[in-house]
Order: structure tokens, then C-alpha cells, then sequence
């Protein structure tokens, strides 16, 4: 129970802050924590224990908890595609696909299965019956190839990090992606164990889960917010350097820059672009020479807008 008090403080935590650190920006790796959070959080066994009663006391929890992490892994494959400039409507619509025929699967699959009683060992308990395998592979192969497309996703995008946060990001989701093939493998293992009555093998993988779930969980979690950091950190970094460049070059735009009459705006990349154009207009006009220090602020003022 520890360790899903922690996984559920970090989800938490991390859903507060990816909704402070993307106001006004795209919200689905803050929608992905938020399911997740979700999904942990109903698990936490004294929780569990007091609202699956309220529900009928058939472990309907298990089963919306699962949807809710079949939801979270769709949205995390999604986010991860569009965060590192990957999605595509091919991508997008095969998540879409996949996550109906996953959720009707374990949705049927749990119906079917004799249920106990209110439980927190739901497979442990009811494991044996064909369909709980059927309920369990269902979502470990979804979220074992969710998670290991994510991690592909981040290798081919390694080279285009920008910031050591980014670099740092991508390759703890890689770790993520590994350990959630790992776990898939594992749990697929276990459940036909568990069916086909060898419980001496599902038991001997029991550590191998018990790191891979969790291991899974923190990583891709904490790879996410890295990823969102080192985003903010990088467009800090860009900010600082256009407002830099605008300040050096505002003398120089003085002195011989063309007003060519732009429309105001706030946006200070577009104010450092027009403030080039007027000055290399006015050059020409002028034909004026420039002292070293203004050369340098217009190279300056050229190569913050490339980054920006």
C-alpha cells in the first residue's frame, strides 16, 4: 500500500502542476496524470474498501479504475506524439480504435467472470477463471505497447531535445516504455499461469511485477513532467534572449531604423522581426555604417529570432 500512496502523491502533484505549467497551452499529458491519478488513487486499499461497498461490493471499482488507465495510456501515447512533434492523424486515429476494442474487451471480460466479494487482490482472488485472463492481458498488452511505442517515439526524438531537462525527459520515458514492455510480459505470464493452475511460476514472478508495475508508473510519470519543464525552461530561455535582443538593438532601430507602419502588437519575437526588417531598411537607405557594438546587437537581434 506504500508504494501506491507514493505513486498517488506523484500523480497528484504532478496533475497540479502540469495544470499551472500549461495554462493556455494543450492539456493532454495534464488529462493523462489526471486518469492516471484517477486509476491509482481508487487502488489505495483503504479507499477501495470503503467506496466499492457503496458500488455493490463486486469490485466495480477494479473495473473503472482499469477503463481509466486504458483512458490515461491512450492519452499518454497521444501527448507524448504531440509533445515531441509525432502526432499524426493515422496515430491518433488507431489510439481512438484501440482503446473502444480494449474497453469492450475488459468490459465484457468482467461481466462474465464469477466476481468475489469486495477484494484488493481482484486477480489474486478471481484469477483462475479464464475470462479474468482475458481481463487482465487485455489491458497489460495495451498499456505494454502503448508504453513501448512512447518509448520508440522518444528514442527516434532524442537528437532534437532541446534542453538537458528534455534530454533527461525522453530517455526516463524510454526507461518507462522498457519496464511496461517488461511488466506486459510479466502479467501475461502470470494470468496463464494462474489459469493453467502452476502457481509455483505465477508466484516466482511476483517480484518481477511488483518492480516493473511501480517502476513503470514513476517513470513515465516523472518523464512527462520533465518533459513539460524542460519545454517551459526552453521557451524562458528563448524569451530572455528576444527581450535581451530588443533592448540592444533599440538604439540602433532609433537611429536609422524605417518606420514601416506594422500594427502593434505584444508578442516580442514579431516586435524583434519588425525591428530587424526596419533597420536593414534603413541601411540600405542610408547606406550608413554600423560601429562594432551595433553589429553586434543586429547579429545579435538575428540570432535570438532563428531560436525563437
Amino acid at each position: 500500500m506504500i508504494v501506491a500512496v507514493v505513486q498517488a502523491v506523484l500523480l497528484i502533484a504532478g496533475t497540479i502542476a502540469l495544470f499551472v505549467l500549461q495554462r493556455g497551452q494543450d492539456r493532454t499529458l495534464t488529462m493523462t496524470f489526471l486518469l492516471f491519478s484517477a486509476t491509482i488513487v481508487t487502488n489505495v486499499d483503504p479507499l477501495y474498501r470503503w467506496l466499492d461497498p457503496l458500488l455493490g461490493g463486486r469490485n466495480v471499482v477494479t473495473v473503472i479504475s482499469d477503463c481509466l488507465m486504458v483512458a490515461g495510456t491512450s492519452t499518454l501515447l497521444w501527448g507524448v506524439a504531440k509533445a515531441v512533434g509525432a502526432a499524426r492523424p493515422w496515430l491518433r486515429n488507431a489510439i481512438v480504435v484501440s482503446f473502444v476494442l480494449v474497453v469492450a474487451v475488459i468490459v465484457i471480460a468482467f461481466s462474465v467472470l464469477d466476481k468475489p466479494t469486495t477484494t484488493t487482490t481482484f486477480m489474486l482472488d478471481a484469477g483462475s477463471h479464464p475470462a479474468a485472463s482475458v481481463y487482465s492481458i487485455a489491458q497489460t498488452v495495451y498499456l505494454g505497447v502503448a508504453l513501448g511505442a512512447t518509448g520508440v517515439i522518444c528514442v527516434l526524438r532524442l537528437r532534437e531535445a532541446r534542453t538537458t531537462t528534455d534530454l533527461v525527459g525522453l530517455w526516463v520515458l524510454v526507461l518507462g516504455g522498457v519496464l511496461g514492455v517488461v511488466r506486459m510480459g510479466v502479467v501475461v505470464v502470470m494470468d496463464l499461469a494462474h489459469v493453467l493452475g502452476d502457481l509455483d511460476r505465477m508466484r516466482s514472478l511476483s517480484l518481477p511485477y511488483d518492480v516493473t508495475t511501480p517502476g513503470a508508473v514513476l517513470c513515465v510519470a516523472s518523464g512527462m513532467l520533465l518533459l513539460v519543464v524542460g519545454h517551459r525552461v526552453s521557451q524562458r530561455r528563448r524569451s530572455r534572449r528576444v527581450d535581451t535582443a530588443l533592448r540592444r538593438l533599440a538604439p540602433l532601430h532609433e537611429r536609422i531604423g524605417v518606420d514601416n507602419a506594422y500594427p502593434t502588437t505584444d508578442d516580442p519575437a514579431t516586435r524583434l522581426s519588425r525591428a530587424i526588417v526596419e533597420v536593414n531598411d534603413g541601411l540600405r537607405r542610408s547606406r550608413a555604417s554600423l560601429s562594432d557594438t551595433e553589429r553586434a546587437a543586429l547579429a545579435e537581434a538575428e540570432a535570438a529570432l532563428d531560436t525563437a
